[in-house]
């Protein structure tokens, strides 16, 4: 689906006019034309202007074709951007239009400040460019030129990439590096306007916000919900995002404990939990079933029936038998215990993946404009040649799997051949196997993290390179650096760490930090959900 953010600059411009020639234009070229209003001054009805191009758009419920209210905005960015985003993907999904158009600043809208930031974060959070309107009216061609240039440069600022400008009321536009782009409407467009027009609609913004992510991955839980085990019932940040995940309808939610006192402490939080299913750890033919296969799986270690009905105590070994079993689809565990404590049952009982050879770890980084993917941060201490293969390609996966184009950067001090040692041959002892057992990935290293990342830097160091510069999966040669490396990144740079989500695994379980937040709980849940969807 094709969709483009259309604006004005300033809430004078006579948007309407041009709004109706940019829909007709879309509706040459695309037969089923959607229109969404971004942000509205109030109740939908009373917004005349959307519902002239609603109706014109041939819309039939335009109650759905909102995103969130400019008040709602101003008591809550994130909130309603939040909002916003959720809307519009259950428009677009309940539809199923070949191209969209967003609604943003009409004439007569009320003029906050900041508004034109505010648009290019709303456009941003949507994965989609900006058409953008201003008024030509009174002002000479390089005036026209200048507040062009500024618009763009406060657009481009939140990474929202202007695709077309239609300067109204004016005959000229200032010959500069952008005019291929502006269109001076004087009531009507022509043929190349029009081609200007769908191009913008075309353009692809490849930014992915931490908000935009966030919310597509609650959505993707959503379209095929799982059953997901929460062992910690006990800890009140577990309850609270069992509460979200059901409201949300993100994802089933099994609790272990007594079904009175998480009932009651529920109650107490102010928290409905009444949706989830809630299973005793002590239920006598659960117990013994479990029992039962885990002494199987187990007999070549001796344990025996007896010392199996015994570790089923542990909630984790039950929770994971839950898994393996297929009792729930999936596990999320570590608010209140180690991490040894949430993955070491699940490498006894559900085990690796056939061809991997060991369980690692990632981490989605959400960074302001795009999401990258770490590995192993959590799991493996000291990773031979052999393992940091295997971990890429687990990392390589992991990417596919949350829609991320994976460019594997094996990391290094070193990039190339330019340093010699032990670990960076290692490193490039890695590649080479990681290569082998998956060729059609993008793969390269040795590569020091500044060439991985940075396009100038990746070209001198490593030229040719295809990940060099455009890395989006970075393998840590230890432990040590990974876990190093995205805390750093983390607490510096402001970037959100979804994680570890464990990889390798026949079925998903996964670890949280006893830190955790509600916010990081609920996120958990859905990326166990999504890897339960296979």
């Amino acid at each position: 689906m094709k969709t483009v953010y259309f604006t004005a600059a300033a809430n004078d411009t006579a948007t309407l006019p041009v709004a109706h020639a940019t829909l007709a234009a879309i509706k040459e070229k695309y037969r089923n034309v959607g229109v969404f209003r971004a942000f509205t001054n109030g109740p939908i009805e009373q917004d005349a202007a959307f519902q002239e191009l609603f109706a014109a758009a041939g819309g039939t419920d335009i109650n759905a074709a909102w995103g969130t209210t400019r008040d709602a905005y101003t008591v809550n960015e994130d909130a309603a951007m939040r909002e916003l985003i959720t809307r519009f993907a259950r428009f677009t999904a309940d539809n199923n239009y070949d191209a969209v158009i967003v609604f943003g600043l009409l004439a007569g809208d009320p003029l906050y400040p900041g508004m034109l930031a505010r648009t290019g974060r709303a456009a941003a959070h949507l994965g989609t460019s900006v058409l953008l309107v201003q008024s030509g009216a009174g002002r000479s061609a390089a005036e026209i030129a200048n507040s062009t240039r500024l618009a763009t440069a406060e657009l481009t600022r939140v990474n929202a990439p202007v695709a077309g400008i239609i300067v109204t009321e004016t005959a000229a536009v200032a010959e500069d590096s952008a005019a291929k782009r502006i269109i001076p409407y004087q009531g009507e467009l022509s043929a190349a306007d029009r081609e200007i027009v769908v191009s913008a609609l075309e353009h692809t913004n490849n930014v992915v916000t931490p908000l935009h992510f966030s919310t597509k991955l609650l959505a993707r839980a959503r379209a095929n919900r799982q059953r997901i085990v929460l062992p910690e019932a006990s800890d009140e940040r577990i309850l609270r995002a069992a509460g979200e995940v059901l409201a949300g309808n993100i994802a089933d939610v099994i609790l272990l404990g007594d079904a009175a006192e998480i009932h009651a402490q529920a109650e107490q939080l102010g928290v409905d939990v009444s949706g989830a299913e809630i299973v005793s750890p002590q239920d006598p033919q659960l117990l013994e079933k479990y029992a039962t296969e885990f002494a199987k799986i187990r007999a070549k270690k001796g344990v025996t029936y007896e010392q199996a009905l015994e570790t089923m105590a542990d909630l984790s070994y039950f929770a994971t038998m839950m898994v393996q079993l297929g009792d729930a689809d999936g596990m999320v565990s570590g608010a209140i215990h180690t991490t040894a404590n949430t993955i070491v049952p699940s490498f006894q009982i559900i085990k690796t993946k056939p061809g991997l050879q060991l369980v690692s770890s990632a981490f989605l980084m959400l960074m302001d404009s795009q999401v990258y993917v770490y590995a192993d941060c959590a799991v493996t201490p000291a990773p031979d040649a052999e393992q940091l293969a295997s971990i890429a390609v687990s990392a390589a996966d992991t990417a596919i799997q949350f829609g991320i184009e994976p460019r594997v950067a094996m990391l290094s001090y070193s990039t190339g051949s330019s340093g010699k040692g032990a670990s960076v041959e290692a490193v490039a002892q890695a590649t080479e196997l990681a290569k082998q057992q998956r060729p059609e990935l993008a793969i390269d290293g040795p590569i020091q993290y500044d060439a991985a990342v940075d396009p100038k830097v990746g070209a001198q160091k490593l030229p040719g390179s295809p990940v060099a510069g455009q890395a989006t999966v970075f393998i840590f040669p230890s432990l040590d650096a990974g876990n190093i490396g995205y805390k750093a990144v983390q607490r510096s740079s402001g970037a959100i760490a979804v994680g570890p989500i464990l990889q390798g695994l026949n079925k998903p379980v996964n670890d949280l930090s006893r830190g955790a937040l509600v916010a990081d709980i609920v996120n958990t849940v859905a990326i166990t959900a999504i890897q339960a969807q296979g």
